[in-house]
């Protein structure tokens, strides 16, 4: 990459070092925190990243350590209810199919918990409130017993009971002899669980298909644990996620919005009454978006706990079943991780555990006190690890909070990054999110296209990262305010961000760039036909034609819940939004990237308006990366990813 304006400390081999901490779990009597190391990228061909299970003392009377050691990749803590065990998955045996450990008292050599294998590796795991079962789920292999070198793949079969179906299976472990139980047979997919507090039944979160697309249409159901007896209790027409139950045993909590994806699970907080089965949304029209929950153990089940962002900010909540709704904590920083690993709790609620990353400074394990009395600070942080303590984050660049009107007058904010001392128009760059519910944080990235943020900084590249309608952050109506008009007044918002910049003085109206990222990438190629105003794109894991994309990838739901109109219709949204029929309005150079493996967004779409722009005359580049799916995993493909990205902006922006 070109260093052409300054000899930063910020670069690619710099990022590239900083190491993932994720998953912090802190064991019930407060003592311990777990959580995991790993390498931000993998290597040539492998299918993980190296990564170990570490302890963090509270009381500091030693350093961080790692408590488990050689090849693979291990995860998923989960403390035992006594907290003297803790389980996790590797895939030390097999690379690529996770299994469960078991570190006994004392954190010696680490055992795997059963004999049984599970081919396919396991998603989850959740001890039972006694501490006598831990849950799993596994998916089935359904090539199992299949003829040497048959190797035919029977593509999404409906019918019912078809023996080749692989479904999410939820497994219960005797942690003591190793014993193992499936607990669901049939056409049932489990995505997500949690365990009654009597140890009696998992509720859980299925489907009827095992398909990725399948997610959309999620129901909560309790399983009895005694006969596998399953129950629908709420058949939502939005998704769910992070089912918890209160410890009265009478009452369910999820979350739910409507999701681009598994995973961004801001949302509403529902709360369903078992007694009469009663959905009722506790968190209505609050500009919050909740994402992992916990009964608060001194609420007599009556209050949650989340860990949310409300207005992008990390937040700490507190969510009573009565619609009241306290900030605790909130500051311009991000959570890292997904689900339950955003945030853990000691067992009589006055410990949090979590990973912050801030806007300079990598992912790091704090703890979080509850204060109590109304003179006490609500939530006092203080940090555990310094795992990525050598990173120059004073050298990080500016970021600012911005907000603008969007043509129709919603407010929209944005953040703003510069290098610092910055003054007078400059080149600027619009970097889109994915999801679209998804968001730009506060966080660093040090990885992929969001870890050219800083590079393009360096190079004097201004960034504009805008939180669009449809974003998560701001609520379940800003969140959904796009359905039905993807590539409409989200465009609006964006290019409305775009003009309060120039129009400010922050941007040069004659350097304007524009990339993204899977909904980013489909942005990027969607904003190119409607403005000419961007004098360089690049569009990554992009959606070009909506039909094709329906066709082929493995969320077809989403873009039929999104777009909420027929998939197969020639004078709809799939016509009219789909960048390709478009192509003769284009002409910004457009450089596409693009995993060869990519099931979400399949890598035809890169072909197909990269080889439709070429036949115009439109310089355009397309680079695809063997292996990877929707995000470059592997070290080459990720820095190349950032130095190209950073290159073709450079070239075209940088020099007025």
């Amino acid at each position: 990459m070109r260093q052409t304006i300054t000899d930063s400390p910020i670069t690619i081999d710099r990022l590239l070092e900083v190491k993932t901490v994720t998953g912090a779990q802190i064991n019930p009597d407060g003592r311990l925190v777990a959580f995991v190391v790993s390498e931000s990228t993998v290597e040539f061909k492998q299918p993980t990243s190296e990564s170990r299970v570490w302890l963090a003392p509270v009381d500091r009377s030693k350093a961080p350590w790692p408590i488990t050691s050689g090849a693979g990749h291990d995860d998923l803590p989960v403390w035992s209810p006594d907290g003297n065990r803790l389980a996790f998955r590797s895939d030390r045996a097999r690379r690529g199919s996770s299994q469960p450990y078991l570190l006994r008292e004392g954190f010696g050599e680490a055992e795997r918990l059963t004999a049984h294998d599970f081919p396919k590796g396991i998603s989850a795991m959740s001890w039972s409130p006694d501490g006598s079962k831990i849950a799993v789920i596994a998916r089935d292999d359904p090539r199992a017993g299949a003829e040497e070198g048959d190797d035919r793949i029977l593509w999404e079969n409906e019918r019912a009971g078809h023996p080749e179906h692989a479904f999410n299976r939820i497994w219960l472990i005797d942690p003591a002899s190793g014993e193992t139980t499936c607990l669901t047979q049939g056409n049932t997919h489990g995505w997500e669980l949690c365990w009654s507090p009597d140890g009696s039944a998992i509720a859980a979160i299925v489907t009827d298909l095992p398909y990725e697309w399948a997610w959309y249409q999620a129901r909560l159901a309790t399983i009895e644990i005694a006969t596998g007896e399953m129950k629908t209790i709420y058949a939502p027409e939005r998704q769910i996620t992070g089912p918890v139950w209160a410890p009265d045993g009478q009452t369910i909590a999820v979350i739910t919005s409507t999701w681009s994806d598994p995973g961004m699970s801001g949302g509403d907080v529902i709360a369903i009454s078992l007694d009469c089965g009663e959905p009722r949304d506790i968190t209505p029209g609050r500009p919050i978006s909740h994402e992992t929950l916990f009964w608060l153990p001194d609420s007599g089940s009556e209050r949650l706990l989340s860990a949310a962002l409300e207005r992008n900010r990390a937040a700490i909540c507190e969510v009573g079943l009565d619609g009241e709704t306290e900030t605790l904590w909130s500051d311009e920083c991000s959570f890292g991780g997904y689900g339950s690993g955003r945030l853990s709790l000691s067992a009589d609620g006055s410990l949090l555990a979590t990973t912050l990353v801030g806007p300079g400074a990598p992912p790091e394990v704090w703890l979080g006190r509850r204060g109590s009395g109304p003179q006490s600070a609500p939530i006092r942080w203080e940090r555990l690890t310094t795992i990525n303590g050598g990173f120059p984050g004073e050298a990080m660049p500016r970021i600012d909070t911005i907000s603008w009107r969007a043509p129709d007058g919603r407010e929209i904010d944005g953040l703003l990054v510069r290098r610092k001392g910055t003054e007078g128009p400059a080149p600027l760059v619009v970097m889109i999110h994915g999801g679209p519910t998804g968001s730009s944080g506060y966080g660093m990235r040090t990885s992929g296209m969001g870890a050219a943020v800083p590079l393009l900084a360096t190079q004097g590249i201004a960034v504009l990262l805008p939180n669009f309608r449809g974003s998560v952050g701001y609520g379940l109506e800003f969140a959904e305010a796009n359905h039905g008009d993807m590539g409409g007044d989200d465009l609006g918002d964006i290019l409305a961000g775009v003009d309060y910049c120039v129009e400010r003085g922050i941007a040069d109206a004659e350097r304007l760039g524009v990339c993204g990222w899977s909904y980013g990438g489909y942005m990027t190629a969607w904003a190119i036909t409607q403005t000419d105003r961007f004098k360089a794109a690049v569009a990554g894991a992009s959606i070009t034609n909506w039909y094709s994309f329906h066709g082929g990838t493995n969320i077809p739901a989403f873009d039929e819940v999104f777009y909420g109109t027929d998939p197969y219709a020639l004078d709809g949204p799939y016509a009219s939004r789909s960048p390709l029929f478009l192509v003769d309005r284009v002409s910004t150079p457009t450089l596409f990237l693009h995993g060869e493996q990519d099931a979400c967004c399949p890598v035809g779409q890169a072909y197909e308006l990269a080889r439709a722009l070429r036949s115009r005359g439109v310089e355009t580049e397309c680079v695809i990366y063997p292996r990877e799916p929707h995000g470059p995993r592997e070290r080459l493909h990720v820095r190349d990813v950032m130095e190209r990205t950073v290159d073709w902006f450079v070239e075209r922006l940088a020099s007025g």
